[in-house]
């Protein structure tokens, strides 16, 4: 079965989501109302596609998303955890050659998250003419329907039909 987003992997946070969402698709110079449609649109498949390896079932995806989950409860509600910015190099066979991120504060962390971003080829190449790095944006929001089915379920993990 594979994860949604709606559900992670622990008690009473389950009213917390791991959402992958496009921030860009070219490097920060070339962010402007005249991003070609080609670019836009490999960007969302990326995008769709890093969320789901990283809603996977395995323990690489749930590795990654109880320490995502710890850095939420040591963070304040002043300031919760920033989102995590990824760049994204992408070669001409779809392989995703090299990611760039901040420290997620584990090194595990970090190499749980290469780990999972780079090992399997995306389903396209890029449009030959696409500025890279790609910039992909990774954070937690609430999620409203897992929290009303957090206590029928709160010893185990959520899992969807």
């Amino acid at each position: 079965m594979k994860r949604r987003l709606e559900w992670t992997v622990s008690g009473w946070l389950r009213t917390l989501a791991f959402v992958c969402v496009l921030a860009a698709c070219a490097p920060a110079v070339a962010q402007t109302a005249d991003v070609p449609q080609p670019w836009i649109s490999y960007a969302q498949l990326v995008g769709r596609q890093f969320q789901a390896w990283l809603e996977a079932d395995g323990e690489a995806p749930d590795r990654l998303h109880r320490y995502l989950e710890e850095r939420v409860l040591k963070a304040s509600a002043e300031a919760p955890p920033p989102a995590i910015v990824v760049r994204a190099w992408i070669g001409p066979n779809g392989a995703v050659t090299r990611v760039e991120f901040a420290s997620l504060g584990a090194p595990d962390a970090d190499a749980t998250l290469r780990q999972l971003l780079t090992a399997n080829p995306l389903t396209e190449p890029p449009p030959p003419d696409m500025l890279q790095p790609l910039r992909v944006r990774l954070r937690l929001t609430p999620n409203p329907d897992a929290a009303a089915a957090a206590p029928a379920s709160a010893g185990s993990a959520a899992r969807a039909p």
